[in-house]
């Protein structure tokens, strides 16, 4: 999908539509990652992906050297890259998947990536990074603008998370791990670690973020706190986008697909 429909000027529920998107919106991608655990800390050291989804397949370049992931993360490892590939390919969105007009996911299943969900690096922060369905429940979004970050159209938006009540958690936002959320913030501490929490009575965790989201893929391409001196943030530089993928692997592997290529739908 090129996005050609979609909206200039960008709401809060268009935002929210592209969150729930990306699963349907690209099928490979080339990208540049960098983590920041702490406000104003400078970008972490990078890493080198290629992302598959038609394969199931990720490969990672860090500084401690190759390694790839393939399947979805509830159910593989990460693992020193070995062996020969299967051939996997991601299942086919269901018709409980409706589309807007303008394609973007008005609604999917919650537990879709439990099935489908992208290999996982490090931890499930990757995969929501990836496919950020997290922010289309239980945040505030406001001050939506359609801007350009690294050369590439994104939707811009500031993104506070919600905290629901003692006994319905669930019911604010509800990160795929709330370990290693994309907004750590008092509602993801609560609803992974209950009202007893430490991080909740302190002041200086994040409590709102600035969050990017490329509009071609819907991957988060940042995220930055906006208050607090503690919280996580992230940056992505996508490099191609539905092009075939021929990463750096030892043993080689080749290519990981090959031309034509068309959107997963």
């Amino acid at each position: 999908m090129s996005g050609d429909s979609l909206p200039g000027t960008p709401t809060a529920d268009d935002f929210r539509a592209l969150a729930r998107s990306s699963p349907w919106r690209f099928s490979t991608v080339h990208f540049t990652h960098r983590r920041r655990e702490l406000r104003g800390t400078p970008d972490g050291e990078p890493v080198e992906a290629w992302l598959d989804r038609r394969r199931g397949r990720v490969v990672v370049r860090s500084a401690d050297g190759l390694e790839v992931a393939e399947g979805p993360p509830y159910s593989e490892a990460v693992d020193l890259v070995c062996g020969t590939d299967d051939g996997r390919s991601a299942a086919p969105p269901g018709p409980e998947v409706v589309l807007r007009p303008d394609g973007l996911v008005a609604r999917r299943p919650e537990d879709w990536h439990c099935a489908h969900g992208d290999p996982m690096w490090q931890d499930y922060r990757w995969t929501a990074m990836l496919d950020p369905a997290e922010l289309a429940h239980g945040v505030a979004v406001s001050e939506v603008v359609a801007t350009t970050l690294r050369g590439r159209p994104t939707w811009s938006a500031v993104c506070r998370p919600l905290p629901g009540p003692v006994e319905h958690p669930e019911n604010g936002y509800t990160p795929r791990c709330g370990c290693c959320p994309l907004l750590d913030s008092p509602a993801s501490r609560l609803q992974e670690y209950g009202p007893e929490d430490p991080g909740l009575t302190g002041a200086d965790l994040a409590t709102v973020y600035r969050v990017h989201l490329d509009v071609r893929t819907g991957i988060v391409v940042d995220v930055t706190p906006l208050d607090g001196t503690e919280g996580t943030g992230l940056s992505n530089e996508l490099h191609a986008v539905d092009e075939p993928l021929d990463p750096p692997v030892d043993p080689p592997l080749g290519p990981l697909l090959d031309p034509p290529l068309e959107p997963v739908r």
